[in-house]
């Protein structure tokens, strides 16, 4: 699918304007905030997760099978085709080695009570998410039942533990579902990747945040996708419990925490801006 010219000069200003108001660690001036950017942006270790991941995205490159695709949320800016090959889907879908890196560490460091994902697909970040603590409850929710069964076969290759649970279904059906049932405010580790419109963003953001405690942390992808999730992004980082928040591109990361007040930062690698060491 050739993209229109608008939207590629759309995402070549947006990234653009994203650099321009870029900061490194050293304009990161919170403890609790210096904090989470030394452990999770800027830890550079290796897990062995990581190269089982790396397996399992060598296994997609080679099937070739079709796969139905069905409109859930914002149209597809990479096709407009009604099915394409698992491969292609897993490529072009799946989440990025780096920006599923950060959601490892983000585990590791959060160690959150549990963790949902909106948005399941291959299941490629849900490894991610799971692989870093198996013993946390993890939910995931894929609306696309054939798209759900190619994560079904991203775990039982990987192999994950009883405490990673998927669902099929719409993200409302789920959202109903669990409200049925009475839940105290926990540390919660949300990931919302599935569904790039600004209303139904925004709504899921709220209902998490009902039973999110002051320590969870909220991560939206794709907030530079589109100008309406740029609008999102901005609507989220004004909501009265977000006290902080980190923009890397990629993703949007809402904290919680009441003492914080601030930042809302956009932060970018040093190595990108190697003269922001804390002087100008």
């Amino acid at each position: 699918m050739r993209l229109a010219p608008r939207y590629w000069w759309f995402r070549v200003t947006s990234a653009l304007r994203w650099y321009g108001r870029a900061r490194t660690r050293y304009d990161v001036h919170s403890p609790f905030l210096s904090d989470f950017v030394r452990r999770v942006p800027y830890d550079d270790r290796d897990f062995h997760a990581f190269v089982r991941i790396k397996e399992l995205r060598a296994f997609w490159r080679t099937q070739r099978q079709l796969i139905p695709l069905r409109e859930l949320g914002a149209p597809s800016r990479t096709t407009s085709a009604d099915r394409r090959t698992a491969a292609s889907l897993v490529a072009s879908n799946a989440i990025d080695d780096p920006s599923g890196r950060l959601l490892f560490r983000l585990v590791l460091w959060l160690r959150p009570d549990r963790i949902l994902e909106l948005g399941t697909n291959a299941g490629v970040s849900t490894l991610y998410l799971h692989l870093a603590d198996t013993r946390i409850p993890l939910q995931t929710v894929e609306g696309n039942p054939d798209v759900a069964a190619l994560a079904r076969t991203s775990f039982e290759r990987v192999g994950v533990s009883a405490a990673l649970q998927p669902h099929t279904g719409t993200f409302e059906e789920w959202f109903t579902a669990a409200e049925k049932g009475p839940a105290a405010p926990d540390r919660l580790l949300a990931f919302l990747d599935g569904d790039h419109r600004r209303l139904p963003t925004l709504a899921y953001v709220e209902r998490l945040l009902e039973r999110a405690d002051n320590e969870s942390v909220i991560v939206v992808a794709d907030i530079h996708w589109s100008p309406e999730m740029e609008d999102a992004w901005a609507e989220l980082k004004s909501l009265t419990r977000v006290t902080a928040s980190l923009d890397v591109y990629h993703f949007g990361l809402l904290f919680l925490r009441p003492e914080l007040n601030g930042p809302h930062l956009t932060l970018i690698r040093t190595r990108w801006k190697p003269w922001r060491v804390g002087f100008f």
